[in-house]
């Protein structure tokens, strides 16, 4: 019977140095991860604070495109007028030979 207790005394001590084990293991891994979060959070606040100046460019410019669109519209309209005149002028002439 004594040895049936040292056994599981021995396999108690076994199991919880195993558990501290892969527990510090984890805890080493997560406080990586968040040195390594902690960074790529730094980084990310540089990069918006670089580019943050940018906004009202790219809504003038957003504004400015919005209105070349239109009048690229126009422009495509005028050429499809002049494209098929053009064309029955072309029918006319060749029907002329």
């Amino acid at each position: 019977m004594e040895l049936l207790t040292w056994v599981t005394v021995i396999y108690a001590v076994v199991l919880v140095l195993t558990l501290a084990v892969g527990l510090i293991t984890i805890l080493v891994t997560l406080r990586s991860v968040a040195k390594s979060l902690g960074q790529i959070d730094g980084g990310l606040r540089q990069v918006e604070k670089n580019t943050d100046p940018l906004n009202a460019g790219v809504e003038k410019l957003n504004g400015s495109l919005g209105g070349l669109a239109g009048g690229l519209l126009v422009a495509e309209l005028s050429f499809a007028s002049a494209d098929a005149h053009l064309q029955a002028v072309l029918d006319a002439v060749a029907v002329k030979k």
